[in-house]
């Protein structure tokens, strides 16, 4: 009995070691508009903080996918600080986003200069930040990379809602994208970046049972940061 006990141990732990971060050879894959501001990268024990030069105009938390390193994100979601906006990507328990799914709010509480908040995860961090945002109405928006909630949302009327996926997506397929939709609210942007799949969400290599993809990492990244920064600038425009 203590040896099974000590080989399951093993196997969880091994099970629970993240997928590491993997910078691509030109580092930071997404490509930057010119004129864009420079960001500061800080890191402690639970979060990697993006701040871009001068005040944000609004913020965004993020969950990483289930057993993803958070500094995997740090390259895809940087365009958004560089664009203006505060970026801060939580380190979860174990790896495990549904651990803590309240640990936004810590966040948005050490930063009361910022008045617009959005959260956003990638998938398993996509449903702890939609369970967040439907139970903390100053929520402004939800960012989803290749991801749905776990309950509905549609009565979240006032939530400004992305969603975008990868038409090639070997886990969040399209067909999982299309039968979660009932569940946001019915205003809720979908966006599909054609030839993209799960991994393509941040920069840690492939991930079992994923599809093919039918465009390159970089390509895909542009696509998504082009989207979430559009994303923002609608929050921020409608106040």
């Amino acid at each position: 009995m203590a040896r099974i006990v000590a080989v399951g141990l093993v196997a969880g732990l091994a099970w629970l070691n993240p997928f590491p971060y993997q910078p691509s050879a030109t580092a930071g894959q997404t490509t930057e508009p010119t004129g864009t501001t420079q960001t500061t990268t800080t890191e402690d024990a639970t979060t990697i903080t993006l701040a871009p030069e001068g005040k944000a105009s609004a913020g965004l938390v993020f969950y990483p996918g289930a057993r993803v390193d958070a500094r995997a994100y740090q390259d895809i979601l940087r365009p958004l600080a560089n664009a203006g906006y505060l970026v801060v990507i939580l380190k979860v328990p174990l790896g495990i986003a549904l651990l803590n799914t309240g640990q936004a709010r810590g966040v948005m509480d050490r930063h009361p200069d910022i008045t617009s908040w959005a959260v956003g995860g990638h998938s398993l961090g996509g449903v702890s930040a939609s369970t967040f945002a439907k139970s903390n109405p100053d929520v402004a928006g939800l960012l989803l990379f290749a991801s749905y909630p776990a309950d509905s949302m549609a009565e979240s009327v006032e939530l400004a809602v992305l969603s975008v996926s990868g038409s090639n997506d070997g886990l969040t397929t399209p067909d999982k994208v299309a039968a979660s939709k009932p569940l946001l609210p019915p205003a809720t942007v979908y966006a599909t970046v054609e030839g993209g799949v799960h991994a393509f969400f941040g920069d840690y290599g492939e991930q079992p049972g994923d599809g093919e993809p039918g465009i390159s990492r970089e390509q895909a990244q542009q696509q998504v940061t082009a989207e979430s920064v559009r994303f923002l600038d609608r929050l921020v425009a409608a106040g």
